[in-house]
């Protein structure tokens, strides 16, 4: 096996510069920058007081809805903690000014010819000088890698992680196809703990699976959860590997944690045809079991909702699990095919998603297994 040679990542440098006004103080601003990332798009926190508003910028697509365009970019804004709040009128006076500003600013970032991908699935090792990245009420996220290999086709982060990779310069790939390790990630987090006082930590698969396949080589995980204890942090690390029971050993000694697997169905053949890269049903179960029975506060995200039978799922889930979260499938247009392919058209429509989901949360009702709404899953750690 050919040995990597890690290399700096050019992104940051590029968002820096076409950021850089947000990036220094701002003392006329009672709108604090709390953290900013460039892995899935653009993704800027703002906070005044205990509000947090999120701002997220993907490539410009003029079928998509979004808060607001720029000629490269869409916009999206919301609360962020409060997902079922408005906007207030000075809170979009405040991303009103940000879209502002990256609309006099964009056309400093570069145009990149692609080049032409030379293999069909890649593994680059990077270095990061950012780890740890705040979401605000003493809350963090960490992505131990930069895209997944299990590589569902609905991933709703698929056109974000591209742009980005558009943005460096690199080749397209097929979302599945391309892994960012950060090697030196555990030693950066080392430093960022010093820094930040503890909190909660999510390694949740948005824009990676914190315990896909190449997590049994590399470990960059386990390190930075090693890391995580002995500063006294407290993770939430969702995942669709079973491959995490390997860690039980380290998951056990946190005095406060959160485990989570993604559930979608109780029959895997649904599970084949919409997530053929990730572990089986069974698997997932017996990974959620084990998790359970080690004493780890356990959660369920039954989302997207697959074909299922119902009371099924819930008997074989609701003694192993403190919560649960529903929704429906989103990115419908990557996988309607899917559906059609598999004679499914009944499973893609609205009717679908809401009698399955009132089923789905009478029964947990029924089980005494708690409905979690939030977009967040912190308050399930108490």
């Amino acid at each position: 096996m050919t040995k990597l040679q890690p290399v700096e990542r050019h992104i940051d440098a590029v968002i820096k510069d076409l950021l850089q006004p947000l990036l220094g103080p701002r003392p006329r601003s009672e709108w604090k920058l709390v953290s900013w990332d460039a892995e899935q798009g653009i993704c800027l926190t703002f906070q005044r007081a205990d509000s947090h508003i999120l701002i997220e910028m993907e490539e410009r697509n003029d079928e998509s809805d979004c808060y607001a365009r720029t000629k490269k970019f869409n916009v999206c804004a919301r609360r962020q903690f409060e997902v079922l709040k408005e906007m207030t009128a000075d809170d979009r006076h405040m991303v009103d000014a940000v879209v502002e500003l990256v609309g006099q600013r964009e056309d400093r970032l570069e145009v990149f010819e692609r080049p032409t991908a030379s293999r069909k699935r890649a593994v680059r090792e990077i270095l990061v000088d950012r780890v740890l990245i705040p979401e605000g009420k003493g809350q963090y996220y960490i992505n131990p890698y930069v895209g997944c290999m299990i590589g569902c086709p609905f991933c709703y982060v698929i056109d974000r992680a591209d742009l980005s990779r558009k943005l460096e310069g690199l080749p397209y790939l097929p979302w599945g196809q391309f892994v960012d390790v950060k090697v030196n990630a555990p030693e950066v987090l080392k430093r960022e703990v010093t820094e930040y006082p503890p909190g909660v930590v999510r390694m949740s698969p948005i824009l990676t699976d914190p315990y896909q396949s190449i997590e049994r080589s590399y470990r960059i995980t386990r390190k930075c959860l090693e890391v995580l204890l002995e500063a006294g942090f407290s993770p939430v690390v969702l995942t669709r590997a079973a491959r995490i029971v390997e860690d039980l050993d380290l998951l056990k000694r946190f005095p406060k944690i959160l485990v989570g697997f993604s559930i979608p169905t109780n029959d895997d053949k649904y599970r084949q045809i919409f997530e053929p890269g990730a572990d089986p049903i069974d698997d997932r179960i017996g990974a959620l079991e084990a998790c359970c029975s080690a004493g780890l506060r356990t959660v369920v995200f039954i989302q997207p909702m697959l074909p299922m039978n119902v009371e099924a799922l819930v008997q074989r889930v609701a003694p192993l699990v403190h919560a649960v979260r529903i929704d429906r499938m989103y990115c419908m247009n990557r996988v309607r095919n899917l559906y059609e392919e598999h004679d499914l058209a009944e499973a893609a429509t609205d009717t679908f998603f809401e009698e399955t989901s009132k089923s789905l949360r009478k029964s947990f009702e029924a089980h005494g297994v708690n409905i979690d709404e939030m977009d967040e899953l912190y308050s399930l750690l108490e």
